[in-house]
């Protein structure tokens, strides 16, 4: 359970809420970046965002029986969000088929595409840093989201299909095959590939780390009470990776598009 869903997970269970994160199991969730707002006396950062929770049909036509549930839910949501600086303007219920996963899987895909963006890029990085010291678990989660999203954008856009079992490794060393490491002119071009091929090549061995984490201390999965979180040390190597990888890849696509 990955991303925002498992970090809502993780805070149902950590409030004894255990009804409904069995609830949320069923449901997806998607969120939308809307603006980034200050506070007048304050240069500390909020993003606002719209939360929709997706919930199968055959659930959603009974949603008034699990009004607890969703109460619980939408409070975690919330409470979730405030922790990490987010401000939750709306949160919506929504019934889809789940015979359509793979329509909405593409549809992903074309909004992945479209958000590699100096933006994007920028907000999910301040986001780690200010949750390594009070939310440690979602820097790693966002430090791995952020390389999927890096990667599936440029073989999105390279048109070439992403299975579903790679693991973050694979997934970097299929993305650093479509990119063009030298989209200008330089001198020994092809020594200057090789040797930072040998870098990407390390970055892959790197995420794959950080994916191993994220499985252990990061977001997406439960913890018992008495769970030590790891040193914040740690937390910044990981989250120091990401972000130079997502930069590194964001500033070649600028270059390649000029």
């Amino acid at each position: 359970m990955d991303g925002l869903k498992g970090h809502i997970y993780d805070w149902l269970i950590e409030s004894e809420e255990e009804k409904a994160a069995n609830f949320l199991e069923n449901c997806e969730i998607d969120q939308m970046y809307i603006d980034t707002l200050f506070s007048m006396d304050s240069d500390v950062e909020t993003y606002m965002y719209e939360v929709t929770v997706n919930v199968p049909l055959k659930i959603h036509r009974r949603i008034n029986d699990y009004s607890q549930e969703v109460a619980a839910i939408e409070s975690a949501i919330t409470e979730a969000g405030l922790s990490d600086g987010i401000y939750v303007r709306e949160i919506c219920w929504r019934a889809y088929l789940k015979n359509e996963h793979q329509k909405q899987s593409e549809k992903k895909a074309v909004e992945i595409t479209q958000l590699l963006t100096q933006e994007y890029v920028d907000r999910q990085i301040r986001l780690m840093n200010n949750s390594i010291e009070n939310n440690p678990h979602l820097s790693l989660g966002i430090s791995k989201e952020l390389i999927e999203t890096c990667c599936k954008h440029i073989l999105n856009k390279a048109k070439i299909e992403i299975n579903k079992d790679w693991d973050i490794g694979k997934l970097v060393k299929e993305t650093n095959k479509q990119i063009d490491l030298m989209p200008f002119q330089v001198e020994n071009a092809e020594l200057a590939k090789l040797s930072i091929a040998k870098i990407l090549s390390g970055f892959s061995n790197i995420v794959h780390g950080i994916s191993e984490l994220r499985n252990s201390y990061g977001t997406g999965h439960g913890h018992l009470p008495e769970f030590k979180n790891l040193d914040v040390i740690y937390i910044k190597l990981a989250v120091s990776a990401s972000s130079e990888l997502a930069i590194f890849y964001l500033s070649l696509e600028k270059i390649r598009n000029k």
